[in-house]
């Protein structure tokens, strides 16, 4: 299906998928919409898998100096998209790029003295909170420096049946099959293998679309720091 398309014309199409209307017929404004509750429930559980998420985004806040933790979402001391992962994170002081490095919880509870302050923060902690996410920095900054975060762009919820919605190649008919897959259970017809299988073939495709490379590296520690062994020449 190209995009960009309506919200009504997925959903229109997906029930025809699923057998729920003929050829020629249009759903009731009551049936649209239960359609659509479902497509963003599909929607929000697609954005729980990395490679559902087509692209990724930079996100410019600033630090306040002494404080060290930060709420992110909609209306929060970072006023963006409420990520689910924090993939990478800067600071830039005097023009300089200064990376963080983005810790899970346990490291950072075995930080002794969280509360140390210094001007350029070295570690990041999220924690996916609900309804603002927390992003806590350490050591404390002292003084304001943009934060930039970087984090997979969550799929969008649709608001209404006439929203424009515009996909990359391969969402639009993932979405569509996922839908009728989700709207036959809803109304309690079978799930026919055909349309199991293509459904969970869309999907493959498209998240193999979304896969990134993903490049080997060692711990300097591992190898000694010493001279480097190539494999090719064996010298």
């Amino acid at each position: 299906m190209p995009s960009p398309t309506t919200a009504f014309d997925l959903i229109v199409r997906s029930m025809k998928l699923a057998n729920i209307l003929g050829a020629r017929e249009t759903p009731e404004a009551e049936e649209a919409n239960d359609a659509l509750a479902t497509f963003n429930d599909i929607l929000e559980n697609w954005s729980t898998e990395p490679l559902s998420l087509w692209s990724t985004t930079n996100f410019v806040g600033a630090t306040v100096a002494g404080q060290a933790t930060y709420t992110i979402g909609p209306g929060g001391n970072l006023n963006t998209t409420r990520p689910s992962q924090v993939n990478g994170a800067f600071v830039n002081v005097a023009g300089v790029d200064f990376t963080l490095d983005v810790i899970p919880q346990l490291e950072f509870n075995a930080i002794h003295l969280k509360t140390l302050q210094q001007p350029i923060p070295q570690k990041l902690l999220y924690v996916n909170d609900f309804p603002l996410g927390l992003v806590t920095l350490w050591p404390v900054p002292s003084q304001e420096v943009p934060l930039t975060l970087t984090f997979d762009r969550l799929l969008t919820q649709i608001p209404t049946l006439a929203t424009s919605i515009n996909y990359p190649p391969g969402a639009a008919k993932a979405l569509r099959y996922a839908l009728a897959v989700g709207l036959c259970t809803e109304y309690g017809l079978p799930v026919s293998a055909d349309l199991g299988a293509q459904a969970a073939d869309a999907k493959a495709d498209y998240k193999r679309a979304n896969k990134q490379p993903v490049k080997a590296s060692f711990d300097n520690a591992l190898t000694g720091g010493g001279p480097v062994w190539n494999w090719r020449t064996g010298g």
